[in-house]
């Protein structure tokens, strides 16, 4: 890792849920609001963003682990904001505190943990 990342550092990934977010299973809609699988990726993408800036040449990072809890619905044509806060460095792994939210309040809080890895490993 380059010099620079430290605990309580954030990125944020915003994002206006459209039709393609639909909850939906084998391409049958099942509810008009933002799908649990939408927002994980979301989350997946704010920790990324945060440490991409500080992988060096040869490092890569892979998904570890996340714990979503998924608390409130957010329709179409709402904006959601997904961030990522580091919140602990231990070893290889990065670990991320996430918080999101609509223009209601509070959608989604949990944990998203990256291994730092070779690149190409």
């Amino acid at each position: 890792m380059r010099s620079g990342l430290s605990i309580r550092m954030k990125s944020t990934v915003t994002f206006s849920v459209d039709k393609s977010h639909a909850a939906a299973f084998e391409g049958r809609v099942i509810h008009n609001v933002l799908s649990a699988v939408h927002l994980v990726y979301y989350a997946e993408l704010a920790a990324r963003n945060l440490i991409t800036p500080y992988l060096q040449e040869e490092e890569d990072a892979a998904g570890g682990g996340i714990c979503l809890n998924h608390i409130a619905p957010t329709k179409i044509g709402d904006i959601v904001r997904v961030t990522a806060i580091l919140s602990g460095i231990d070893g290889k792994k990065l670990i991320c505190r996430i918080e999101g939210a609509n223009s209601k309040g509070s959608i989604c809080n949990g944990t998203q943990t990256q291994i730092l890895i070779k690149k190409g490993g």
